[in-house]
């Protein structure tokens, strides 16, 4: 998936811009505005959320993050803006990277089949696996578990 966002020559990383951007490659997850916002405000105790929201938007609008929006819920950002899917949590929303190796062609095909299958114009795509995490399929299987042996479950 290219880039699609535009980059400038010129970038002004200001300390609240580097510190979201540092925050966001220290961590493996894709946390929310409010989380970028704590994480931040631990280093930077005068931050306001404002400041942060925009610097999140800033470093969006130049390709330095991605911001994953999915339906309704708070969007998140993702330090990591090459090609890569996601799984995603139907029950708790834990996100993780998910590295399939699509051939190097995918992204070429794509575009053309788009074009004269559909006269589409595909100008980026999403891959997304939606299930439940280890986490979340533990807890489903205990109490399936727990109410089929007949046993209550709090």
């Amino acid at each position: 998936m290219p880039q699609t966002a535009h980059h400038s020559t010129s970038l002004h990383l200001t300390p609240h811009r580097a510190a979201v951007l540092a925050a966001l490659r220290a961590r493996r997850y894709h946390p929310t505005a409010a989380e970028v916002f704590r994480m931040v405000r631990r280093r930077r105790p005068g931050v306001s959320f404002a400041t942060i929201y925009n610097a999140l938007n800033w470093l969006t609008s130049r390709g330095l993050i991605a911001e994953l929006q999915f339906g309704d819920d708070a969007s998140r950002y993702d330090s990591v803006t090459e090609s890569h899917e996601h799984l995603i949590c139907k029950r708790c929303g834990a996100l993780e990277d998910v590295e399939l190796g699509l051939p190097a062609d995918f992204w070429a095909r794509t575009r053309q089949m788009g074009r004269r299958r559909f006269g589409f114009q595909v100008q980026n795509y999403r891959l997304e696996f939606l299930g439940l995490c280890s986490g979340c399929s533990g807890g489903a299987r205990l109490k399936a578990s727990r109410s089929h042996a007949g046993t209550s479950v709090c």
